[in-house]
């Protein structure tokens, strides 16, 4: 068994690899009970096996699993590999090829059980066929191929059904001079195939027959060759005009390096379409001809640039038998003959930098257009042309176009649909446009139906051998598997923008290489910059046909990723919720579920709390939404809480109630998830003054289930929503309940709110001026002590209001000016109206009546941008009783009116009870009241 779980750590590539499949490796479907304590026995004696070989501390542990950190033959054979791939030379490429061919010695995972062999020995064999033919390639194109015969004779012989290999041997069999034993191997391939397959030769196969067949004729000396290779231009095209008119500009520039333009973008955005478009415009300028040829960047095996090469000669009159045989000969004789003319070349698709170097003309007069699906930042002195998603104008025109402004008379929304759900990808546009041309009976409306669903979008984006699928599997088959999770996990979240950090906990690296995947992806366009968010830190995005296809063809995140993303959300949200209101944040639930972060990651993740939140907003209710459908209640719970207060400060209770409403669905009979919950829910009734409906949903929670903290927030909603209902009594023993908790968990600023409540109730609901101001200044000293901005501003108003009960209007105004710059400071245009509110109040009461009417307006202002009625009432009130202090009755009725007319909006009868108090001194003529 040791020899199985070193095979298949081994073959993860320092990959990690969970007990799971260790599991799968050792038993397959029918793991012993003792599976997993089994695994961790023979990992302990791997270890032991491998110190004694001087290879300590091979094996690590990762919180997903195990892990080789070692060299390995797979992976230095992966390397040359890759190598071979990139080198220019096939004399380079053939020896790397060559190296890695002969690490093979013996049957690979010898002694391992049938599982895993099972599972990875038929791709280690078709890594290495795949090895033999591209050594095979390079070897032709080196001029060496009489000495492959052999060994291809018993490739083909192991492998009869791989057409590739009869390709190279008939290939080999014509370069070394055998025509007739060439043409009777393509006679033998085609028995084969027909005989085991019932299929006929590939393409390639009658190619190369035809080519053998043919008979060279020399051209005339006197006829020059002009090649016009440029593919005819695409149906439908529109728009590009400044991108196109930027190409045309920069290969009609005369200087003396031959231009170079580079064409980016993500798959499917039309490089091609445009090249081609803007290449066939520029003909005239280049008379000696124009040359094309697809790199195949995106597939597993890009287009050798000797082959490249090749073709360029054949077109510009290079017969087959004087080809040069290496890559630099081949460069060299395209260079000469290019030299003093106008020759205009397009690279499609391509790779690499290295792959396009020796493809590009010397001469000034010639020019090279090359389209990549990366941005090849390697590539230097070219004109960069990127390209971005098609406006919905012209995208609309590339539809018409392609399916015929008829078929878009149905209806404008239905026609949005179609464009809005293509993206702006003219790949798609065309797909969608080219359905509705072939199918008649499909109506715009049934189209655009079919691609709003997500589920179906990648299945309906196809028609023919166009499909937007296929354009996007060829980029994701360049990615590593960390790339492609990454990719995965960002398009299950789905927020709008996002940052690095949730890639941390999915990949389960560290916070620092998730700056290198998402630079990674952004190369390879499959990510866009977004610029900064609130916080200032820059943010991705992915285009909406991606992140579908990522959600149709991707795995979902795995338990044990989402379990880490979701800790971290927790940890960071928690981070951002204690600077937010300058206090621990208390609750159990966090203990149980908030992932244990460095202080450095923390503060790398969120610079400015709020900001931080208001950014990743998206982010984290998506996490939530994962953690709820994913069954991690718990977790789900803790995100939430600790979201509550962020979401207030930020004006964003519907997105909270949202959340709470979707939590209650699994909530069962757990306490914590309920009270939460009922907690949220209450906050944004209480925000839309629905006071009565936040009694009832908070009467109904099991409270004494909880703990402290999570019972005081709760005591503390309570007793505000008894107050604004009128019930004083009660609502005093919610908040006397409250200080309790609070001030048995430690919590100043909470304990300070509920004496700044108790303040009022005092004040209002008992007349007891002396209890009023007692608490009014407990509620002061344990603000400042805490010294969280928000809860110092709201303490204020209540003294404020003590203070003017008392008769002391000096001392509210200075305390009202106190509580507005606070929040002014920290962005709170909420809290400014009911500063400004009691400004008013303060300096009418003190005989200044117009600093109070000065208040008021700005106060009545802000509470209308802010769209809060019950502030927008009170502005009007304050207003109302500044015009009967200056004797304009008539005014002060009418805009006491206003004031009562938007109580229907919201239900606090106590607020009402002061309206109609108000138009009573108004009514009977009565002293105004500097008390009120």
């Amino acid at each position: 068994m040791g020899r199985t779980v070193l095979a298949a750590l081994a073959l993860a590539c320092r990959k990690p690899v969970s007990v799971e499949r260790l599991i799968d490796a050792l038993w397959g479907e029918l793991p012993p009970a003792t599976a997993r304590t089994q695994v961790h026995i023979q990992v302990s004696k791997l270890r032991a096996s491998l110190d004694r070989a001087g290879a300590a501390g091979a094996v690590v542990t990762v919180s997903s699993g195990y892990l080789l950190d070692c060299l390995v033959d797979v992976d230095e054979v992966r390397r040359l590999l890759s190598t071979a791939r990139a080198a220019a030379d096939p004399a380079d490429t053939a020896g790397l090829l060559r190296s890695a061919l002969d690490r093979w010695t013996g049957t690979p995972l010898g002694g391992v059980t049938p599982h895993l062999a099972g599972a990875e020995l038929p791709r280690l064999d078709e890594l290495r066929i795949c090895l033999a033919e591209e050594w095979i390639d390079a070897e032709i194109a080196c001029g060496r191929a009489a000495r492959l015969l052999p060994e291809l004779t018993a490739l083909v012989q192991a492998h009869p059904l791989r057409e590739g290999l009869h390709h190279r041997r008939m290939l080999a069999l014509y370069r070394a001079g055998r025509r007739a034993d060439a043409l009777a191997a393509f006679q033998e391939a085609r028995r084969v195939l027909r005989d085991e397959l019932g299929i006929d030769p590939s393409r390639e196969l009658l190619a190369l027959e035809a080519e053998i067949l043919s008979v060279e004729t020399p051209r005339a000396a006197t006829v020059a060759v002009v090649p016009a290779q440029l593919p005819p231009r695409t149906s439908g095209f529109a728009g590009r005009d400044a991108e196109s008119a930027a190409i045309r500009a920069a290969v009609a520039r005369r200087t003396d390096a031959p231009p170079l333009v580079l064409v980016t973008g993500m798959p499917g955005i039309g490089k091609t379409a445009l090249a081609v478009h803007a290449g066939a415009a520029s003909v005239h300028a280049y008379p000696d001809g124009q040359l094309y040829a697809d790199l195949r960047g995106a597939d597993a095996r890009p287009a050798a640039p000797h082959e490249v090469l090749a073709g360029f000669l054949r077109a510009l009159g290079v017969p087959a038998r004087s080809m040069p045989a290496s890559v630099e000969e081949r460069t060299a004789e395209f260079r000469s003959r290019t030299a003093g003319k106008r020759v205009l070349v397009v690279l499609d698709n391509a790779a690499t930098a290295r792959q396009i170097e020796p493809l590009m003309a010397a001469d000034p007069g010639c020019a090279t257009v090359v389209t990549s699906r990366s941005v090849l930042p390697e590539v230097e002195s070219a004109v960069r042309v990127p390209l971005a998603p098609l406006s919905d104008r012209v995208a609309g025109t590339v539809l018409a176009n392609v399916a015929g402004a008829a078929r878009l008379g149905e209806g404008e929304d239905t026609v949005a649909t179609v464009i809005e759900a293509c993206g702006g990808v003219p790949l798609a546009l065309r797909i969608a446009g080219a359905q509705l041309a072939a199918y008649p009976k499909l109506s715009v409306a049934e189209l655009a139906a079919r691609l709003s669903d997500e589920s179906r979008r990648m299945r309906e984006l196809t028609v023919g051998h166009r499909s937007v699928r296929d354009s996007l599997d060829a980029s994701f088959r360049l990615l590593d598997r960390d790339a492609r999770a990454a990719m995965s996990a960002l398009a299950a979240i789905g927020a709008p923008t996002f940052t690095g950090w949730p890639l941390a906990p999915v990949l389960d690296v560290p916070l620092a290489c998730t700056d290198e995947v998402l630079a990674h992806l952004c190369a390879m366009n499959l990510l866009d910059q977004a610029g900064p968010g609130r916080d200032g830190v820059p943010r991705y995005r992915m285009h909406d046909l991606v992140r579908a296809y990522c959600r149709t063809v991707g795995p979902s995140l795995d338990p044990g990723a989402l379990d880490r993303l979701a800790g971290w959300a927790v940890a960071l949200t928690r981070h951002a919720y204690e600077g937010i209101l300058g206090t621990p944040a208390g609750y159990t639930v966090l203990a149980e579920t908030a992932a244990p972060l460095e202080q450095d990651v923390v503060g790398r993740v969120v610079k400015e709390p709020l900001p931080w939140v208001g950014a990743d907003v998206d982010v984290l209710l998506a996490v939530f939404g994962l953690a709820v459908r994913g069954g991690l209640t718990r977790p789900a719970t803790a995100l939430l809480l600790v979201l509550r207060a962020p979401l207030v400060r930020l004006d964003l209770y519907g997105h909270g109630a949202r959340a709470a409403a979707r939590l209650t669905t699994v909530a069962g009979a757990d306490p914590v998830v309920r009270v939460t919950a009922a907690l949220v829910t209450a906050t944004a009734r209480m925000h839309r003054s629905r006071y009565a409906d936040v009694v009832a949903i908070l009467n109904e929670v099991p409270l004494r289930e909880v703990d402290l903290a999570l019972r005081a927030e709760v005591l503390t909603k309570l007793g505000d929503a008894y107050e604004r209902c009128g019930d004083g009594h009660r609502a005093i023993t919610a908040v006397r309940e409250a200080v309790v908790c609070f001030r048995k968990s430690g919590n100043l600023a909470g304990e300070s709110g509920c004496h700044a409540t108790l303040a009022a109730l005092y004040r209002d609901h008992l007349g007891d001026l002396g209890a009023a101001r007692a608490h009014g200044t407990k509620a002061l000293r344990l603000a400042d002590a805490a010294g969280e901005w928000k809860t110092r501003a709201q303490v204020r108003l209540v003294v404020v209001r003590t203070a003017l009960a008392s008769g002391d209007p000096a001392a509210a105004a200075g305390l009202a000016e106190q509580a507005r710059c606070l929040s002014e400071q920290n962005g709170d245009p909420i809290g400014q109206t009911w500063c400004l509110t009691a400004e008013a109040d303060a300096h009418r009461a003190n005989g200044d009546l117009p600093a109070a009417r000065r208040s008021a307006d700005r106060a009545l202002g802000l509470a209308r941008r802010t769209r809060r009625p019950d502030a927008e009432s009170a502005a009007l009130l304050a207003l109302a009783s500044i015009e009967l202090a200056a004797g304009d009755r008539a005014a002060a009725r009418r805009i006491a009116h206003a004031s009562l007319r938007l109580q229907d909006q919201f239900d606090s009868p106590v607020e009402r009870v002061g309206v109609e108090k108000v138009l009573a001194e108004i009514d009977c003529q009565l002293p105004s009241g500097a008390g009120r």
